[in-house]
């Protein structure tokens, strides 16, 4: 998904068939990525309406042009253009909170290429309005809640049908100014659309706002899960971890897809680390009093997160293929010369998909926290300061704050794991008696991925300070080692004080040792400053970067921590 999305050029074109998850987050995410339309899917989009044209010339009544709405369909009318006008002003009933404008622009783009599809009965026109309101940076605001997601986003869809006719109250953002519709039109040279017959139900009769919701947040959702091997790898160099729980043979045992490929991915990311033991346990001394094995947030990290990326890969499959759809009603078929009633609008797939998403984010989420609880407990830790404090312990608490906050973090992420699409009501006159409530899902998930985002965050800020001294500890019993042997006398000094305690507190004990030099034993306080004075010397280099602590790292982490860096 990254790199077809760095692939991407300045123009996305939209043909109702080859829309993707990558493209729908590049126009949303960035007001001046262009959207076009494939010239053969126009030419037949006019094919289409004029076939729907002949029908209606011939008299035939059709769900949505010549009739009501849902539960209101017995009525009949051939103000065709104003059947349409009502619809649009009886679903633009709204209220509260809006979408983030680039929600917005991703249902746009979603639903303008499934129109080109030349399902729904529409003239070119429309689409083309759709466009050049993206191509303009004009959104409409829409509001957060009201849509059951069946029969379609009626009333999300509605407030952009509302902006391609110019709603003369309508708020819009243009260019992140707020102001009417009609300003907005007229400032950016975009004439409105006049509804022609189905026009306005083929506009809101679509699942195409939780397709576009769930597009940008599923590519994001991804990243997490990125992002959470990389946290898991970092974890393993911070902890001195094994790549033995990655080990091929065990994976072969259990053939998972998603497991053998979080696996795979581990070792890539610790290829060649020098933090990491990577020599299998069975080849290594054994130590009374050491850990056979990692803990589970280590260990079981490929069968944890292996379910994650199987169901992110179906819900990807999912979305991509609602992006394509012809999804509203009726469906106009000029290529069978059918015209067909059904229910492509039930946004159920999308529903399951995106409660589904959501549970394995909370998955990804109790990795992340354990790893968290894990790296920044000195009794877990394996010999790093408190809290990962990388100054004196005594006055500083390194990441404990953090550490409350992804408890917190957690806490939320539980309470939007659960699903969605199970708490359905009857709704419109009980025409709607079952509803996908998709829409909504896909919010909820959004929301749950920018709680993870703050998850990984935290962990990838932890363990680049747990991995630095890490390799600081390493060199720093390698000195006391040194020291050790040179300086007999310090030896109780050395059994007796913590590695980080040495190196913190050492500028305030080599000043009290000129003191004690006046009257002290002189043999043993020469021993303490040569101790004190050479962990200080590598305290200030690692506090001037010039740790070189990527060059023990494994290739994948290395990577992806200079990035972010330069980032």
């Amino acid at each position: 998904m990254i790199e077809e999305r760095k692939r991407l050029g300045s123009k996305v074109t939209l043909d109702g068939n080859h829309l993707t998850i990558p493209e729908v987050a590049a126009v949303s995410g960035d007001r001046s990525r262009k959207v076009a339309l494939s010239e053969d899917a126009l030419e037949e989009t006019a094919a289409n309406q004029a076939y729907l044209q002949r029908k209606l010339d011939e008299g035939l009544v059709v769900y949505g042009i010549n009739t009501g709405f849902g539960g209101s369909a017995e009525v009949r009318s051939w103000k065709l253009e104003e059947v349409q006008k009502s619809l649009i002003r009886h679903v633009n009933a709204g209220m509260g909170r809006t979408f983030p404008s680039h929600l917005t622009r991703a249902a746009m783009v979603t639903r303008a290429n499934c129109l080109v599809k030349a399902y729904s009965g529409v003239r070119p026109d429309v689409p083309r309005v759709l466009t050049e309101l993206i191509n303009n940076d004009i959104t409409p605001c829409v509001p957060l809640r009201g849509s059951v997601s069946a029969s379609g986003d009626l009333m999300p869809l509605g407030y952009i049908a509302a902006a391609m006719i110019g709603r003369s109250d309508l708020a819009v953002e243009h260019s992140g100014s707020r102001m009417t519709c009609p300003e907005a039109l007229k400032k950016a040279g975009v004439q409105p659309l006049t509804l022609g017959p189905k026009e306005g139900l083929a506009i809101i009769n679509a699942d195409s706002f939780a397709a576009g919701v769930s597009a940008p947040t599923l590519y994001d959702a991804n990243l997490i899960l990125l992002l959470t091997q990389v946290c898991t790898g970092l974890s393993v160099e911070a902890l001195r971890g094994r790549t033995e729980s990655f080990h091929p043979v065990i994976h072969n045992c259990l053939p998972h897809v998603g497991q053998q490929e979080i696996a795979q991915n581990m070792l890539n990311i610790l290829k060649d680390s020098k933090l990491a033991i990577t020599e299998l346990d069975m080849h290594l001394p054994d130590k009374y009093g050491v850990l056979k094995q990692d803990r589970y947030s280590l260990r079981s990290s490929p069968q944890w997160l292996g379910c994650v990326a199987e169901t992110l890969n179906d819900a990807c499959r999912r979305i991509t293929i609602e992006l394509n759809s012809a999804n509203d009603n009726p469906i106009i078929d000029h290529r069978t010369n059918t015209i067909a009633h059904g229910a492509n609008f039930q946004g159920e797939t999308m529903s399951i998909a995106m409660d589904q998403t959501r549970q394995v984010l909370g998955v990804c989420g109790k990795l992340l926290l354990a790893q968290f609880q894990e790296v920044v407990n000195a009794k877990l830790n394996f010999g790093l300061p408190p809290n990962l404090s990388g100054c004196d312990i005594n006055l500083d608490f390194g990441f404990k704050g953090c550490d409350t906050a992804m408890a917190s973090y957690m806490s939320e992420l539980d309470h939007f794991v659960n699903p969605m699409s199970n708490h359905v009501l009857s709704a419109e006159t009980h025409n709607q008696s079952v509803n996908s409530m998709a829409l909504v899902s896909a919010r909820l998930t959004a929301e749950a991925v920018e709680i993870v985002q703050m998850m990984v965050a935290n962990l990838l800020c932890l363990t680049a300070q747990a991995v630095d001294l890490r390799h600081l500890r390493n060199l720093a019993l390698h000195e006391i080692d040194s020291l050790r042997e040179q300086y007999p006398t310090v030896r109780e000094l050395l059994r007796d004080t913590e590695w980080y305690d040495l190196m913190y507190q050492g500028e305030e004990r080599l000043a009290a040792l000129d003191k004690e030099a006046r009257t002290g034993d002189m043999e043993r306080i020469a021993a303490e400053q040569a101790v004190y004075e050479r962990l200080v010397g590598l305290y200030k280099t690692a506090c001037s970067g010039k740790l070189d602590t990527d060059k023990h790292m494994g290739k994948g982490s290395c990577r992806i921590m200079c990035t972010l860096y330069y980032v």
